[in-house]
């Protein structure tokens, strides 16, 4: 049986560390994989070059990082089902709870304040991290550009959102925060977004 020198396993690793996988462990076996089965056509008389590409469309056609995107997937889907389940919830709530105090404040009936506050509170502080975390999650690229966009974006929309019970309640010193909240999504995550847009309509 063929036997890869050296120098074709670190070819191998090269290939393989040059990815996006991250795990260690996935790693070694993916390298593993390449081995044997690159071994395996060597064994029928093909070149080193000749049987890495047969191996490459076998294990990987459409490239290391599907396999990346696809193990991250498996390991995240029970989170992100768990999230999705919680996000139609909690989104429930929220918006019964807003609706309801809007009613309330516009009929001066007395509990508007604490409606309203429980809302944005729900809203603010319970359902946009999730949401924030369940884009965060499904961001598969390593660069941390890519997810910076969810960052600003979500922290710059829960600023606004609580600088608008702020001023409904007429408390001071929101607008404050409400002018932090737009320089974040106008000079934060905009910027992102956009060029994540531009990038793909170049491609």
């Amino acid at each position: 049986m063929s036997k890869l020198s050296d120098e074709q396993i670190e070819f191998i690793e090269q290939q393989v560390n040059n990815s996006q996988i991250e795990s260690v462990e996935l790693k070694e076996d993916l390298i593993d994989h390449f081995s044997c089965v690159i071994e395996e056509y060597m064994d029928q008389g093909r070149s080193f070059e000749d049987s890495y590409n047969k191996a490459y469309q076998i294990i990987c056609p459409n490239g290391f990082d599907e396999i990346y995107k696809e193990t991250l997937l498996l390991l995240t889907s029970k989170n992100i089902i768990v999230m999705k389940k919680s996000m139609y919830i909690l989104g429930f709530i929220a918006a019964v709870l807003w609706t309801t105090s809007i009613l309330f404040k516009l009929m001066h009936w007395p509990g508007a304040a604490a409606l309203i506050i429980l809302g944005a509170f729900m809203l603010i502080f319970v359902l946009l991290p999730i949401i924030a975390l369940y884009f965060y999650k499904k961001e598969f690229s390593q660069y941390i550009s890519y997810k910076l966009k969810y960052v600003f974006g979500f922290v710059g929309l829960g600023l606004f959102l609580t600088g608008i019970v702020g001023k409904i309640m007429h408390w001071p010193g929101w607008g404050i925060i409400l002018v932090l909240s737009v320089v974040l999504i106008n000079f934060g995550f905009l910027p992102f977004l956009f060029y994540r847009m531009y990038k793909k309509s170049v491609e």
